[in-house]
């Protein structure tokens, strides 16, 4: 890599056998050259990578290059999942978009087919809540357990929720 200004390199497999190592030309900054090399001590190209970077400071690398790469992943299945409308963040003002999805969950034609695992959350959800937690009327649970659509199960935790009131 004569005439080349080293820049930073990291292990580009699992195996840590090959070196993804980064220069940039002086004659045309900004414009960085990526070369893959062997991490082999008899290739001359990684003997000429490691008079400029350590092999701890390529494992440091490669470390700091993951954890980017994962950061930079999340960010953008968050932002599409946003963008698709999957995902909505009461703090970012979705509170009416948050709603929306509640409200039609609740009052759309439900589709077993399709909605099943939505009524399933639902149901684990109204379990958690502590009037279905502390319900002792056995066959309001079982209305709750065998609800067929989210409406019904919003009714049955109601039913819950009134007759623990009732019995206070």
């Amino acid at each position: 890599m004569n005439n080349l200004t080293f820049v930073s390199a990291y292990f580009s497999n699992e195996d840590k056998t090959t070196i993804m190592s980064f220069w940039e030309d002086p004659a045309n900054q900004g414009v960085l050259i990526e070369n893959i090399i062997e991490a082999n001590e008899q290739d001359l190209s990684y003997a000429n990578l490691l008079e400029h970077i350590t092999l701890d400071e390529i494992h440091s690398n490669t470390w700091e290059y993951i954890k980017e790469s994962e950061q930079a992943f999340k960010e953008q299945v968050i932002h599409i999942a946003k963008e698709k409308g999957w995902l909505v963040n009461i703090d970012d003002g979705g509170s009416n978009d948050f709603l929306k999805i509640v409200i039609d969950m609740i009052f759309d034609t439900y589709d077993e087919t399709k909605d099943k695992e939505q009524l399933f959350y639902l149901k684990l959800q109204l379990f958690e809540k502590q009037a279905v937690k502390d319900c002792k009327d056995k066959e309001l649970k079982k209305t709750l357990r065998r609800a067929t659509t989210p409406l019904g199960a919003i009714r049955a935790a109601i039913d819950i929720v009134d007759a623990n009131q009732e019995a206070s």
